[in-house]
Order: C-alpha cells, then structure tokens, then sequence
C-alpha cells in the first residue's frame, strides 16, 4: 500500500537517497579491494566536497551579488515607471480633461491638465490625446505639435492590444463605480496601462490612461472620453540617472541580449505580450567569480596530482566499480522512473510523498497532493498520432517542473495522469497559488512539429492534515476531486470536500442501479407529439426515456441522465432509446421519430453504421427518422461529428439542430448545411404573447430558418395565445404542453386516434398562405 513502505527497503532507500551506500557495500568482494575502494573513495569524496564546496560558495555569492543588482535595477525601473503611470492617471482622470476631450477644444495645448509637468518632460517625449474611438486628436513632443503621424506609422501597431485592454478595463472600472464599497469583492481597476514601444529605432516607456471624469459621468454620455498616450524615452539622460540611483556603470540598451559572463549583467525590457523587445545592460561591480577564476587553476592542478597518484595504483579497480554502479544505477532509475518524459513513477512518488507527509506533520505545515490529468489527450492522440501525443507529454512534464518550487515533486503515472506532492507550505492559498500558476502554464498553447496544440488540465487536490493524514486516503480523496473537476467542466482545479464523497457514492450507486435497470428492462419511451402550424395535425414525436424503478416510481431524465453522461452507460442508453423509438415508429405511419444523440454516440464513427442496421432491422424509412443534436456537440467535437452528421443524411436520416438560440455560434453552424430543421429554444416563446421585442426576436429567428430552406419548429407552447401568435408568424411546426405532455406509446396511439376523429368531424380551416 502507498505510504506503507519502510524507509529501510532498497526502493525506499533509493528514492531518500542512501541507494549509492549500499551498492558500494555490495560491491566490496574481497579486503584488499574494499580498502583500495574506500580509500579512493575517502579521497575523491574529500577532494570532490572540497572542489563542489568552494566553486559553490563562490558561485552562490555571485549569484548573490547579481541579483541584488538586478533588483536594485528593476526597483528604479519600477519606481519610474509608477511615477509616470501616475502623472498621466492624474493628468486623465479629471471632469476638466474629460470635458475638453469631449469638445475637441482647439486650446486643448494650453489645458495643464493636458500637458505634463516639466519634471516628466523629456527631449523625445510623445504625447498623444486620442478620442473614444481611439482616433489622434492631438500630438505633441515637449508641447509642440509636430510628427503628428508618429501614432499610426509606429505606435498603433504597437499597443493596439494594450489599448483594447485599457477599454475594457475602463468600462469596467465605471460600472464598479456604482457599486457602493462596501459590497465590492475586490478592489477597482487600474485606469493606466504600461507598455514598452520602439520609436524611431529607440526604447519608450509608454503609459496609456483612460480619459474619464473623477466623478460619475453625466447621464447618456461615455464612461471614456478618450485615451492619453505617453512615451518617455530611454535616453541617455535616464540611463545617467539610473547609473547615479543605483551606483551601477556602463549602463546601455540594447535590442540584443548581450552576451553572458562574468562582468555583465542585463534585464530583458519587456513589452505587455511578455515579448523582449530590448536589454537593459551594465558592468557588474560583483568581485566573487574573480576569485574562483583566478584560484581554480591551483587547485584543480592539485586535486589532479593526488587524484592520478591514486588512479594509476587503482585504476583496475575502480573501472570494475564504475561498471557495477553504473548497471545499478541505470536499473534502479528505469525502475523507479518514466522511460518517456524521465519524471518518477507512482512507485517513487508513494515512498517520496509519505516521507514528505511525515516530516511536514512533524514540523506542523501542510501538503497538497494534486491529481491532474490532461483534458481530452485521447484526441491529440487519435488526430495527430501517438508521437505527437509523446512529445506533448514531454512538454507537460517541463512546464510542471517549471511551476512547482524546488522541494516540490511531479511524478508521471500514467498516459496523462500525473501527481504531485506541494510541501513546505504553512497556508492552503499558498497551494491554491501553485495550482494556478500549473493551471496558466498547461493552458498555452504546445508547438509540436508543425502543430499548434491547446490543451489544459483538470485537477483534483487533497491537502494534509485537512482531509487525513494516511497517503492512500489523500490519493482517493484528489482522485474524487479530479472528478468533480471534470464533471464540472474541466480545465479546473478543485478541492476535495466531504459532499463530493458523498455525492460520488451516490452516483455510484445510481450507475449499478441504472445497468440493473438496463438488464431489466425497466427503461421505457414516452412520446411528445410535434404538431403543424395548426395544432391539429401530428407531423412528428420526440422519444423522451423514463424509468420505471421498482421502488422510486417514474423517474425523469434529469433523475439518471447526467450520471450516465459521465460514465459510458449514456452509450447504451441512447442505443436504447433510439432502437425502441425506430421500432414503434414502424408502427406509427406518417409520423416522424425524433429522438436525441448525445455527444458520445455522434463522436463513435461506427454510429451511422449502426442507424443503418436499426432502420433496416424494423423497416423504418430513413427519412422517418429525424436526430436532434446540441450546438455544444460541435463545439467540443467539430470534425469529427461533421463527417458522423454528413454519413448519417447520406442514408436519408434528418438531423435538427435542438435548443437553438441557447449557445454561442448556432448562426456559424447553420451555414454549413448540417441541418434539415432547427428546434427553437422554449425560452424564444416565453412572454412573446406581451412583449414586442421578444415577438421581434422569434419571428426573426423563425424567418430565419426559413429562408435558410430548413423546417422550423417552437418549443414550449403551452398556451392558447402562444400558438395563435406563431400561426401569425407562419412557424410550420409547433411543440409542448398545450397539445400534450410526454406519453406512452399506447396512450399516444389513443390520443392520436382521437385527434383523427376530431379532425373528420370538424375539418380544420388552413389560412391562405399558411402552407408556403
């Protein structure tokens, strides 16, 4: 069991670290070459700690001395830029610049809250106003306004993004505003925005601030007057500055990266994108990599000369012990690690993560175990082919080593699976923090070859002592919050909570019941008739599954549907569902069958072939049959659920797009000629009978489909107002509760017999136009 082995077997051993003792113990044969052994070895250690201990304590303290550089420069930086950031916030932010702005004011040079002090006033200083359409009002350099064509031929390109940004952001921050304090979830947004540009072949700082009054706007004008744009160069007048505030020499900028060593240092300037745009470079006054260089060669030169007196004595046997230790090293890794990506396996994260669990409950501090698992990795796979799918596990591997500190552990455990253990940690936000930062990580996109792959990953985190302290119980406890990640979306972390075990019983429990109740044959189809624009005649009926428990009574979809949606039951079921609605529509003439595809069945390319059996083996007409699919069905799986649709209207199956209206891109998708009918949305109908707009929107969406040479039909008409409105509106097909509910198959034989009846007595009178 995980968390059970002593620290006293060799895996353990291997894992902790005191592997590389006990293969020298086992390699000692006889005296004589255990002592040849272990005085070379006394020596080489000595020697080695000696060489490793300087060129360490050196190194460290010129990686010391650098970074405290190179955060004295980004200090200054940073400082400098706020003060620009601020200076044009309080320049923009104003009801006197909002309002002169908005006039276009030709003495708007002359406005001091338009200019910048002449303490920001630099020599290649650009200053630009822009209006809400981010169109240049004015442009000035140090108050003269001339190179009025510097915003389009070099700064737009530039910080297009930036101002879309800024846009954004500033509507935002007006609708926070209304907002009274107290009930804010966070604090306001900023209404500057920094970036770096490159003008006329020199680095600028540029700050962009949105335009807007200091108080509310009047009521029917913009939240955003305008933009202001200002650029202070990197001249030579700040890089002085900057060498005098930080006491650095021979600063310049760059836009190559200089090369590294011992007397330079750089930081790379970089733009909003996260792009280096230049190098930012002086002398280092760091003395410490003098010291090694200068006296390695001394030492170097006698650690060889004790090192070769000893080789030459030995050398037989210690080539005899490189061959040992290097066979066991090379097993015991294989072992205990991933041939693919060379991440640990599950067998070394267990010895490693127990060993972590007891030390960080000895010192009081809690550890994340965190199951992740790549979303939908069998589709990169099956598209691309397993050797692109390796080398993006390769890349998963490198970034989650990239985002977790250095007493953290990744191991690979399976395909896409991966675990990790987060320690050292004193508060829960402080893992919530590393599984966001994975989170942003995983979901840039991979460049494989010639591919540009996106991905991201579901997560499932168990945090000790919180939820157990046994390392078994925690990899379950991740293993149900991973699931619930899924279930929820993917693309998440979640933490575990108790519901969510209780909640996984029960579903469990449920998915037994459900293939009992398969084998039982407890399922059974009721049927919601479709009618013309009448409301007399039936054209069609949609299958809708009940179940017929032996203890719960009737149950509805929404009862057992989405556990069978998340496990591979909902395959079976719509197999079900949609062989008994083909066989009682054999029975049923002149009446269409329409029964809904989940998504799994219409991703399965051996669908169609199935359909085709099922028609054949009760004799149903394939245009009888109509499929009704969901506009997130193509979302998630577009290809290849397009090939499955074009198959199945190849043998003469309709296919209607279902709840249209609800999703993001149904207008993209009837473009393609997937659908021979569209089934507007029940919420389309609802208080269409009162309100114009809503009238407007569903005759639209009505006339739509028409025009598109598709058939159109309406969801939930339940009432008699309801129906006379789209008899106005031409709709050519009518569905919901004012005509019937959901009803067994010989309760809808009856109903349909006595609408027959019904229309022989009282023939139906068809308004002139109605059929076109």
């Amino acid at each position: 069991m995980a968390g059970q082995l002593s620290s006293k077997t060799p895996i353990s051993a291997a894992v902790l670290g005191s592997a590389f003792g006990n293969t020298i113990t086992r390699g000692k044969k006889v005296g004589a070459r255990m002592m040849a052994l272990l005085i070379l070895s006394v020596v080489a250690a000595a020697l080695a700690v000696g060489y490793v201990a300087f060129y360490w304590s050196t190194q460290r303290a010129l990686d010391f001395e650098v970074e405290k550089e190179i955060r004295l420069v980004q200090s200054n930086l940073k400082v400098f830029r706020n003060g620009l950031a601020n200076e044009a916030e309080r320049i923009a932010i104003s009801n006197k610049a909002y309002a002169s702005v908005l006039s276009e004011e030709s003495n708007i040079l002359l406005d001091e809250d338009l200019t910048p002090t002449p303490s920001t006033r630099g020599d290649r200083d650009i200053f630009v106003i822009l209006n809400k359409d981010m169109k240049p009002l004015y442009t000035y350099r140090r108050d003269l306004p001339w190179h009025s064509e510097v915003f389009e031929d070099q700064l737009r390109g530039q910080i297009n993004d930036t101002l879309m940004e800024l846009e954004s952001k500033a509507n935002t921050k007006q609708q926070e505003l209304r907002v009274p304090e107290p009930l804010r979830s966070h604090a306001p947004l900023s209404l500057s925005l920094r970036d770096v540009v490159m003008v006329d072949g020199a680095i600028g700082l540029v700050t962009v601030a949105a335009i807007t009054p200091s108080t509310a706007p009047p009521k029917g004008m913009p939240a955003v007057a305008g933009y202001l744009l200002w650029v202070r160069s990197l001249d030579i007048r700040s890089i002085r500055s900057f060498e005098e505030s930080t006491g650095l020499s021979e600063m310049f900028i760059t836009t190559n990266k200089p090369k590294a060593d011992f007397q330079r240092v750089s930081v790379p300037l970089l733009r909003r994108s996260g792009e280096t745009i230049a190098n930012l470079s002086w002398k280092t006054t760091a003395a410490s990599g003098a010291i090694f260089t200068n006296s390695s060669p001394y030492f170097l030169g006698t650690i060889a000369a004790i090192l070769l007196t000893t080789i030459l004595i030995l050398l037989r046997y210690i080539k005899m012990t490189d061959r040992i230790l290097q066979n066991e090293a090379d097993a015991t890794h294989a072992a205990l690690h991933d041939a693919l990506c060379g991440l640990p396996n599950r067998t070394w994260f267990e010895v490693f993560a127990a060993d972590v669990l007891k030390r960080d409950r000895q010192k009081q501090r809690i550890t994340g175990i965190v199951f992740l698992d790549l979303d939908h990795f069998k589709q990169i796979n099956d598209s691309l082919g397993h050797s692109i799918g390796d080398e993006v596990i390769k890349l998963v591997a490198e970034r989650l080593k990239a985002s977790i500190n250095p007493e953290d552990r990744v191991a690979r455990v399976s395909g896409d699976e991966f675990l990790l253990v987060l320690s050292h940690r004193t508060k829960m936000e402080e893992i919530i923090e590393t599984c966001m930062y994975i989170e942003k990580m995983l979901s840039d996109a991979f460049k494989v070859e010639k591919h540009k792959i996106l991905t991201t990953a579901s997560m499932g985190v168990a945090i000790a002592p919180a939820h157990g302290h046994d390392l078994t119980e925690l990899l379950r406890r991740a293993d149900i919050a991973l699931y619930q990640a899924k279930k929820l979306g993917r693309g998440r972390y979640v933490l575990f909570e108790k519901e969510m075990e209780d909640t996984l019983q029960i579903s469990r429990e449920i998915e037994e019941d459900i293939k009992r109740a398969l084998n039982a044959n407890e399922f059974q189809n009721y049927y919601q008739p479709i009618m013309d624009q009448s409301g007399t005649n039936i054209l069609a009926a949609e299958a809708l599954i009940r179940w017929n428990h032996p203890k719960k009574g009737l149950l509805p979809p929404a009862a057992f549907l989405p556990v069978a949606e998340e496990s591979m039951l909902i395959n079976r079921i719509g197999e079900w569902v949609l062989e008994n609605a083909i066989k009682d529509g054999a029975t049923l003439d002149e009446v269409t069958m329409c029964v809904n595809v989940s998504p799994t069945q219409l991703r399965h390319p051996e669908f169609p072939e199935l359909v085709s059996k099922l028609l054949e083996k009760y004799q149903l007409e394939a245009n009888r049959l109509e499929l009704e699919v969901t506009e997130d069905v193509l979302i998630n799986y577009s290809e290849t659920v397009v090939e499955v649709i074009e198959r199945l209207r190849n043998l003469g199956v309709k296919i209607a797009l279902d709840d249209f209206g609800t999703g993001f891109s149904s207008l993209s998708y009837l473009r393609r000629d997937l659908f021979d009918k569209i089934k507007i949305d029940r919420s389309f109908i609802n208080g269409a009978v009162t309100d114009a707009k809503a009238r407007e929107i569903l005759a639209s969406a009505i006339t739509l489909g028409l025009r598109l040479g598709m058939q159109v039909c309406v969801e939930g008409v339940e009432e008699e107002e309801q129906k006379e409105l789209l008899l106005t509106m031409d709709c050519p097909m009518m569905q919901g509760y004012l005509f019937s509910r959901p009803i067994p198959l010989g309760k809808f034989r009856l109903w349909r017999d006595d609408m027959d009846e019904e229309l022989e007595q009282k023939p139906r009178k068809i308004r002139v136009g109605a059929a076109e």
